[in-house]
């Protein structure tokens, strides 16, 4: 029995600092349902085997705690609170370097998926998030992970994680053709997509890849928004049942079965494979500006090459083809003498710096060095 005072105070203090920690310690304890627990994260690619990462292995690692928030495509911000470990850890646990892959990619239960390069693994800070807003035992939607990727644009967050790809090789890109979509895509009948109980006109990405000249599976497909956002996939995840929607809401927009509302690139600018890009017009635009010839206003040809990615441009030679079979070549120290027009008839004419002697295009196909 305490006989003082100062006793029965000490007492107090002692209880009151004990139930603190006891219900801090309640609220960091992982869920004790095994079958929960067991979940598992497959660690599949470019390794000899398989690997598997279970939900319980994940909550040993060290845990990161993130006031997540993340900026959908529709500009709706999310915010929550989310504990889980680092990416990089989680592969370290599985005996696995992520600087030796050239890219990672993460995959849903609903088959949603996005790829990463180290690059982005080095800036940002990547969470497996197991618990959220205090919950150890994530809702259907959400487990048996999160992916938090601070930083970036909603098309990044996966949920439901539970594989991860991993890439040793990446072809680079070497993009020697670049195509007017529009131009690129006629004849191809549309999809009736419905979408969030809008119908819109779709072109599935398989056709345009058929008319490449060389489409490698093992590249990055690269999709970039008019507002500069730019999101990396793997070719073989999009050559089946993708589609760009190119009219209604956000258009031109990447769609798939998996891709939900807030989680698409709205208003791509263009995309491009290993060797070939496609752009739209009125959206690149936003990137490169416009440039003047005489009376007229449209997109610099050389912005266009340099933005899609093309090098050295320079030191190579071009071909500009119309739509109807017309041809002009090039230097490119002389591309930047001609623009790009956009009429409101839908064509794409390109004319030349007078006196440059170039023959203007009716309306542009694609350029291609030669």
């Amino acid at each position: 029995m305490l006989k003082s005072g100062k006793g029965i105070y000490l007492y107090l203090v002692l209880l009151l600092i004990w139930i603190t920690l006891t219900g801090c310690a309640q609220q960091n304890t992982p869920t004790r349902n095994p079958e929960y627990e067991s979940q598992n994260v497959i660690v599949e690619g470019d390794i000899d085997q398989p690997k598997e990462i279970t939900v319980g292995e994940m909550r040993a690692l060290p845990q990161q705690k993130l006031d997540a928030s993340l900026t959908r495509t529709t500009g709706l911000l999310e915010e929550f609170k989310a504990t889980g470990p680092e990416v990089k850890d989680v592969l370290e646990h599985a005996g696995i370097n992520y600087q030796d892959y050239k890219g990672i990619g993460f995959a849903g239960k609903d088959d949603y998926y996005c790829l990463v390069t180290p690059e982005i693994m080095a800036e940002r800070q990547l969470i497996l998030a197991l618990t959220i807003d205090g919950q150890s035992e994530l809702p259907d939607e959400l487990r048996p992970a999160r992916l938090c990727v601070q930083g970036e644009f909603g098309p990044y967050w996966v949920k439901m994680v539970d594989r991860i790809i991993l890439y040793k090789e990446i072809p680079e890109k070497d993009i020697n053709s670049v195509w007017v979509f529009k131009n690129l895509a006629e004849g191809i009948e549309p999809y009736q997509y419905e979408y969030y109980g809008s119908k819109d006109d779709a072109i599935e990405l398989a056709q345009i890849f058929s008319r490449f000249d060389n489409v490698n599976s093992k590249a990055f497909f690269t999709m970039k928004s008019s507002d500069g956002f730019k999101k990396n996939e793997a070719i073989n995840m999009v050559s089946q049942r993708y589609y760009i929607k190119v009219t209604g809401e956000g258009a031109p927009m990447n769609m798939a079965p998996n891709i939900k509302l807030g989680m698409n690139v709205m208003h791509i600018a263009w995309f491009s494979t290993n060797a070939d890009a496609a752009f739209f017009p009125e959206e690149i635009v936003e990137l490169t500006g416009q440039q003047q010839i005489e009376a007229q206003k449209g997109i610099s040809l050389r912005a266009i090459l340099e933005e899609v990615g093309l090098t050295d441009i320079d030191n190579k030679q071009f071909e500009l083809v119309g739509t109807d079979g017309n041809s002009v070549k090039v230097s490119g120290q002389d591309l930047n003498k001609g623009i790009l027009l956009t009429q409101d008839d839908g064509s794409y004419p390109v004319v030349w710096t007078e006196g440059e002697g170039l023959s203007p295009i009716d309306n542009l196909m694609r350029i291609r060095s030669v």
